[in-house]
């Protein structure tokens, strides 16, 4: 596959080849007799180049291989993914960064996370939950003109609400006009700050969500996934008020 991959870009020469990619000389002169012996590649002088067959089969073959490469990359994460997840083509995480919770760190994923929505300057998110110091930290850079934010949070966790703290800054961030309120399941939990997608990953036991790690990814596939999840989760909500949210 590398030899046809290689071909495809540009004609090149048996001595190319070897130059460029980790093959023997027998192996090589084995792979290039097959391939013509297949009609996958023509010889024109000395210059090797791919046929109509062979561009066909690594248009089938080169998908695959981002896939594996993509479940190889997740690891253990796979499993760890949250529904809507699932939409994604496995062969887009193939470069996502996945942070997790470790014993010398347990907190290394929320830490992760809230780095980049500290210098991030758009933020949207569809969250089931909130963390106290995003919060604070949306609400500030928000009223400081450093953020462009948007939000839609769970319906049900604007009910949890009863620190006078807490309450203070959901009532700050109804005010901005630019919060909304999911009233079904909210299976996810997602934050998309400026180009990177950042997904919540861990597994329900004894009917609450354990946090296992985060996902982070600036794949454009990814992103357009986010980007169009965000916005069906916004449509179906209802602004946030401030008389929504329960005195402490």
């Amino acid at each position: 596959m590398q030899v046809l991959t290689t071909l495809t870009e540009n004609p090149r020469t048996r001595e190319q080849l070897r130059e460029e990619l980790p093959i023997s000389r027998t192996t090589l002169a084995r792979i290039l007799n097959e391939f013509e012996e297949r009609e996958w590649i023509t010889c024109r002088g000395k210059e090797y180049t791919t046929t109509r067959e062979s561009e066909a089969i690594l248009a089938r073959f080169d998908p695959l291989l981002e896939t594996v490469r993509g479940i190889e990359n997740l690891g253990e994460a796979i499993d760890w993914l949250p529904p809507p997840a699932n939409a994604v083509d496995l062969r887009h995480f193939t470069d996502a960064v996945i942070t997790t919770t470790v014993d010398t760190n347990p907190t290394a994923p929320f830490d992760r996370a809230y780095e980049l929505i500290h210098t991030a300057d758009r933020y949207r998110a569809v969250t089931n939950t909130a963390i106290p110091r995003y919060v604070v930290t949306l609400l500030e850079r928000h009223n400081q003109g450093a953020l462009d934010y948007e939000g839609v949070i769970a319906a049900e966790f604007i009910e949890t609400l009863d620190d006078a703290d807490r309450v203070e800054s959901w009532e700050g961030l109804a005010a901005t006009g630019r919060t909304w309120v999911y009233d079904g399941q909210m299976p996810i939990s997602m934050h998309i700050v400026d180009q990177t997608v950042l997904i919540w990953l861990g597994k329900v036991e004894q009917n609450e969500l354990q946090i296992y790690g985060l996902l982070e990814s600036d794949n454009a596939a990814v992103l357009s996934w986010a980007e169009s999840l965000y916005q069906e989760y916004r449509t179906e909500s209802r602004m946030l008020e401030p008389t929504m949210i329960p005195s402490p």
